[in-house]
């Protein structure tokens, strides 16, 4: 990967802006492009931890507000799949994505080690970390090479290393499209924290944004029935079905639990 220097002042204010304007959450972020494409100066895509918190196969995201729009509204067309057939139909193709899926496992292999190794194989299991340690860009498997599985994926991947020929195949793509690059006179409204300005919102955070608050929801309802949830005990302290065990359902949280008969 070319990345620029990092942590440095400069750079993690870069961070700053992206994780509370481009993504609207904290990231893992230990990398950003030694250049970008962007008019405005902003990182367009960044490399992440992949042992913080918990383990995730993913080692870099598109943060740019502007290419993910670009890329959600092309992939809601099937790109993904008339892009895989169209790059990766002969051997070039698949040797290129080859050549990504190895790189993608030996820096991901180097960057785990020690406490972020142990809690990953406790949570995961030995043989499926192992898996997920030596996959792909994206988790993609190992010899597994007629799917690009993710656009935005391929295309940070580009931005971030120079390495990529499917990712500058989408980038072209992109621009052939109407898609410039560089971006557009207001999208820098969003990574600048712009009030009222252009924004967008991935249709990645927004999925996982309905699903959260869903889930919300869920245990708002039972604790209202009075189910033991994160929330707490319930609201009511006994129900027809008897007592409760908070062993029994996983909301997310400690405590979670549902009648039993």
């Amino acid at each position: 990967f070319s990345l620029a220097p990092y942590p440095t002042p400069l750079i993690c204010s870069i961070v700053y802006s992206l994780a509370g304007h481009q993504l609207g959450h904290k990231t893992q972020t230990i990398g950003v492009p030694a250049a970008t494409k962007c008019r405005h100066g902003y990182p367009q895509a960044v490399l992440q931890d992949p042992g913080a918190h918990k383990f995730g196969a993913g080692l870099l995201r598109l943060t740019c507000p502007h290419l993910c729009e670009a890329v959600d509204a092309w992939e809601a067309e099937d790109a993904v799949r008339e892009m895989s057939a169209a790059l990766l139909a002969d051997e070039p193709g698949r040797d290129a994505l080859d050549r990504v899926n190895r790189r993608h496992a030996k820096t991901r292999t180097a960057l785990i080690d020690g406490d972020a190794r142990t809690r990953a194989e406790a949570r995961l299991g030995a043989d499926a970390f192992e898996h997920a340690l030596g996959s792909g860009i994206a988790g993609i498997s190992q010899g597994k090479l007629e799917d690009l599985k993710c656009l935005h994926a391929q295309l940070a991947d580009e931005l971030l290393s120079g390495d990529n020929a499917l990712g500058r195949e989408i980038l072209s793509g992109l621009e052939r499209r109407g898609v410039d690059a560089g971006g557009s006179a207001t999208c820098a409204e969003q990574c600048s924290g712009c009030a009222g300005g252009w924004t967008y919102t991935p249709v990645k955070n927004k999925q996982k944004l309905w699903k959260t608050k869903s889930r919300r929801k869920a245990m708002k309802d039972l604790h209202e029935q009075g189910f033991a949830t994160p929330l707490g005990p319930g609201l009511r302290v006994a129900s027809e079905g008897g007592a409760y065990d908070a062993a029994e359902i996983d909301l997310g949280g400690p405590g979670p639990g549902r009648p039993i008969a």
